[in-house]
């Protein structure tokens, strides 16, 4: 798995991988200690989705849903600082895929960062069809790497965010608005990211990425 980058000296060998690993930040020797993700999960038979009230579609029509073993191939643990935070979106049927990838990128399961309820554009409840009872929320779980809650910054980072869905699966910008109020301004990237944000670096393939992560995981979001 090979990071690849601009106008950089001194590379070095991966531990996870054995072949040589450029650092992380394009022109930099600097690594992230945010890490933002949106993993696209795999669902069985390609799963179905509701858009403001429009009939069913299927997830797979949206973008290349990807396995989690390839997920976890990706070199997360090589462009992380020894102290870093992991932001991950998680659907309620992949809770254990999700710690266990966090953990195969290096990171240890705390908490639910956030709950995101999702609204329609008249702030009423977002209702979908689940195979038990019907959703309305979606969460972040938090993975921490090292000791980085002495870089916290705030204490009153509320969980709840209430914001529209406007579409599926474009998360809400608020929740990255409170990661960054609650970390601070620390290097940071956006793994399978759908556009690129201000003070952000980025990596999927809807957007130009800050990095190349060369696995079969590109071909998801």
């Amino acid at each position: 798995m090979i990071v690849e980058s601009t106008n950089v000296e001194n590379m070095h060998q991966s531990p996870a991988f054995a072949k040589p690993v450029l650092p992380a930040v394009v022109g930099s020797q600097t690594k992230y200690q945010i890490v933002y993700a949106d993993p696209a999960w795999d669902f069985k038979g390609g799963g179905i989705y509701q858009d403001n009230g429009r009939k069913d579609r299927s997830i797979s029509s949206q973008y290349k849903l990807t396995k989690t073993n390839d997920m976890a191939k990706l070199p997360i643990k090589d462009i992380t600082d020894t102290d870093a935070f992991l932001f991950m979106w998680c659907t309620d049927s992949h809770l254990k895929q999700g710690i266990e990838l966090m953990e195969a990128w290096g990171f240890r399961y705390s908490t639910i960062a956030f709950i995101w309820v999702k609204q329609y554009a008249s702030g009423s409840l977002c209702s979908n069809v689940g195979r038990w009872t019907m959703k309305n929320c979606e969460i972040v779980l938090l993975g921490l790497k090292g000791t980085p809650l002495k870089y916290k910054k705030a204490k009153n980072i509320k969980q709840l965010v209430m914001a529209e869905r406007t579409g599926h699966s474009v998360k809400p910008d608020e929740v990255r608005n409170r990661i960054s109020q609650l970390c601070g301004d620390l290097p940071r990237i956006e793994l399978f990211a759908r556009i690129k944000t201000d003070g952000w670096d980025v990596f999927g393939n809807e957007v130009e990425g800050s990095v190349n992560l060369e696995t079969s995981a590109n071909n998801g979001r």
